[in-house]
């Protein structure tokens, strides 16, 4: 699959999201998109997707929200997702993607989710953890070696296990596997080792993940939701905010504050979930649709995530980013302690999870 420019799938999702919903034509002719999907190579029609069929299914609508901004990437792919599942389910699918956190929070959409409204949630596995307590691991700090690693877990017999779990607490487990980025920490100080970070105030979710891990480094977590975390910043709420370079970028967090440790402390993965019940109201050709949608468009736009990042660092540096390429093993060791801090997990998890990326 060939990968589309991401500074054009940024000016597109401008355009796309004037109503921050619907569905976007911003792939159409462009090498490397969605659009190219059922197609060979050399351009000729491969096999016929799973929806040419559909026209007879009962219509869904699902409203997908994310927190990220609409000129983040993630919004052009979820744009692009849109589009494909429309076509491919002969318009019987319409997914309505909404950017900024305006259908609320990711906790609060995975709520919805698990109480069986039509959503799409998007978030990481900190906040399935509040419902299966073991996939919470797969959000643990320094844990891949790749994305390579992520894509052996999520094919693993114990992420099976994960997502049977998962349906069993009412919330069908659509992806796990979109790689979002390292995540690096954006400061109004530079930070060098550990010793750093000692009682700096860093924004983070409302997941204990995220707290555990930057309590570990010696930080005072501060829990704001990421909507209000450029003004928390600006306004010295907090001194230190982390996310992906991308995300970092697009929320302009580099208007507050210009120095950028690359600590790559989490591995950012996005993980889509709908309400089991609505996915088994579907037909199963609608299911087989959301499935291979989801997953061609993830491939994509993880591949695109990966080749793109010293990208936003060139764009960040020229406005006035410092880049501190840290040294990242003492920061590894200081958060070693976080594996031990959940007793809920089941007896040798974190082994389990390293064997199977093996």
């Amino acid at each position: 699959m060939k990968k589309w420019s991401f500074l054009a799938a940024v000016a597109v999702s401008m355009l796309a999201m004037a109503g921050c919903a619907g569905t976007s034509d911003s792939g159409k002719g462009a090498k490397g998109t969605v659009q190219d999907a059922g197609k060979t190579e050399n351009g000729s029609e491969g096999e016929k997707p799973a929806g040419d069929n559909a026209s007879n299914d009962k219509p869904v609508v699902l409203k997908l929200n994310h927190v990220q901004s609409n000129t983040d990437p993630v919004q052009d792919a979820f744009l692009q997702l849109a589009d494909m599942v429309k076509e491919r389910s002969a318009g019987s699918i319409e997914i309505q993607v909404y950017a900024n956190s305006e259908l609320g929070s990711n906790k609060d959409n995975l709520e919805q989710v698990a109480n069986g409204a039509s959503i799409i949630a998007v978030g990481d596995t900190g906040f399935l953890s509040d419902y299966v307590s073991d996939i919470g691991i797969m959000n643990g700090p320094f844990l891949y070696g790749s994305y390579d690693d992520l894509l052996k877990l999520t094919d693993s017999d114990w992420y099976g296990k994960m997502e049977e779990a998962c349906s069993n607490q009412g919330i069908k487990l659509l992806a796990m596997n979109w790689y979002f980025g390292e995540r690096h920490i954006i400061s109004k100080k530079p930070i060098n080792t550990p010793a750093d970070m000692k009682g700096l105030k860093i924004r983070v979710p409302s997941n204990t993940m995220w707290t555990a891990t930057m309590e570990s480094l010696g930080a005072a977590p501060t829990t704001i939701q990421w909507s209000e975390v450029y003004s928390a910043l600006d306004q010295g709420v907090v001194d230190a905010a982390e996310a992906p370079l991308a995300t970092i970028y697009t929320s302009k967090l580099q208007e507050a504050a210009k120095n950028i440790a690359t600590t790559g402390h989490f591995t950012g993965i996005i993980g889509l979930e709908m309400s089991q019940s609505v996915w088994d109201s579907m037909s199963v050709n609608q299911q087989a649709v959301m499935e291979e949608c989801i997953k061609e468009v993830g491939k994509i736009y993880s591949e695109n995530v990966i080749a793109s990042e010293q990208e936003w660092r060139g764009k960040l540096e020229a406005e006035g980013v410092v880049f501190t390429d840290v040294d990242r093993e003492p920061f590894r060791e200081a958060s070693a302690s976080v594996y031990t801090k959940f007793p809920e997990w089941s007896d040798g998890l974190y082994d389990t999870v390293l064997e199977e990326m093996k």
